[in-house]
């Protein structure tokens, strides 16, 4: 799989059930925008994209629950800012 954000949303989106979405409630995640995708299928995804910065960025900026977690999985630690994790942190939907 390229780093390329169409390309991981479409894996997401295939692999998200409602039926995830509704667990999520158990663990206090409700989000506007989530495909369901359990964490453990998030986990192998980010293990075929490695680290991507530029990536990391681009599926954060798509608001999806699940792309924001991978964007924290796949970006460079040595490139995060405190500027942006503050930014990150202070944005991440979870009501």
């Amino acid at each position: 799989m390229s780093g390329d954000v169409t390309e991981a949303l479409g894996w997401l989106e295939r692999r998200g059930s409602a039926r995830h979405v509704k667990a999520m409630a158990r663990y206090g995640i409700v989000a506007k925008r989530a495909f369901g995708v359990p964490m453990g299928t998030m986990l192998a995804l980010k293990k075929k994209l490695g680290r991507d910065q530029a990536l990391s960025l681009a599926l954060w900026k798509t608001g999806w629950y699940e792309a924001r977690l991978l964007a924290a999985l796949v970006g460079d630690p040595a490139r995060v800012t405190p500027r942006q994790m503050n930014a990150w942190a202070g944005s991440f939907e979870i009501e």
